[in-house]
């Protein structure tokens, strides 16, 4: 007893005490935990299988050792993967993760019947019109004329010099206005909805030039028939339970992750 009072005395066998019980301490928490990638005799012969039906033949020693080589493969690099967390840096991987995780949410959704149809397209009424159209003729030109009233003249009579090739083309027959919105930008839509029929108007600035325009004719929206657009009601009426079964999942869960939005 008293030589271990005297040991403890001394600092330099306190300090090698210390240092042992930190390294145990270190090594404990920083030990790699090892799990092992098992697989059942089951899962080994439906690879076995799946393996024959596609190759056509039966597998020898030497194939179910490659089988079973690449199901080992595949597997570690899986565990990596996700000890790498790769699906924050890789937008395609978590987008992937996002979806399956959905079809799992949402589990198989029901087929709706003719009357649940036809009530979703009355509750839906308004996106079932069809889009409005424009006819136009376009000329573009890489400055504004001195004179745009005898300009526009000009343009008419089919005497006016020719202007710069217009990456989107000149003519526009029944164009949907989203469609034109995606061409030319709001402002310039805004135009072609507004202005006279059948003559020549401008110029219209924008990034590429001075437009002119010749708007022919514009189609309001018009009530698509239920029978025509019955795909299209289909397929809202499935998205719809879709984001319907998410949202009450992601309700369920907000508690374990709220929201925290940094400055």
């Amino acid at each position: 007893m008293s030589s271990l009072r005297y040991c403890l005395r001394d600092p330099v066998v306190v300090f090698f005490a210390l240092g042992t019980v930190f390294f145990l301490v270190y090594a404990l928490l920083n030990r790699e935990s090892t799990t092992p990638i098992t697989l059942s005799q089951s899962s080994k012969a439906l690879l076995i299988s799946e393996w024959e039906m596609l190759t056509g033949r039966s597998a020898q020693p030497q194939d179910v050792e490659l089988i079973l080589e690449d199901y080992y493969q595949r597997e570690l690099l899986f565990r990596e993967g996700m000890a790498a967390e790769l699906y924050r840096s890789d937008p395609s991987i978590r987008e992937l993760l996002i979806e399956v995780m959905q079809q799992r949410v949402t589990g198989e959704i029901a087929d709706p019947s003719a009357k649940d149809l036809v009530n979703f397209y009355a509750d839906n009424i308004d996106r079932y019109y069809s889009e409005a159209t424009i006819s136009f003729s376009q000329q573009l030109f890489a400055s504004a004329p001195d004179d745009p009233e005898n300009f526009r003249a000009e343009l008419s009579q089919k005497s006016a010099d020719g202007g710069i090739s217009p990456w989107q083309g000149k003519e526009f027959p029944d164009y949907g206005v989203s469609m034109v919105r995606g061409l030319f930008g709001q402002p310039l839509l805004e135009v072609l909805e507004r202005v006279s029929l059948d003559t020549w108007q401008g110029p219209y600035e924008s990034r590429q030039g001075w437009h002119y325009f010749r708007v022919k004719g514009r189609t309001e929206p018009v009530l698509l028939p239920f029978e025509r657009v019955r795909d299209q009601v289909l397929a809202d009426y499935q998205a719809e339970a879709v984001a319907s079964a998410v949202k009450e999942f992601t309700t369920r869960q907000a508690d374990r992750y709220p929201l925290e939005l940094s400055q």
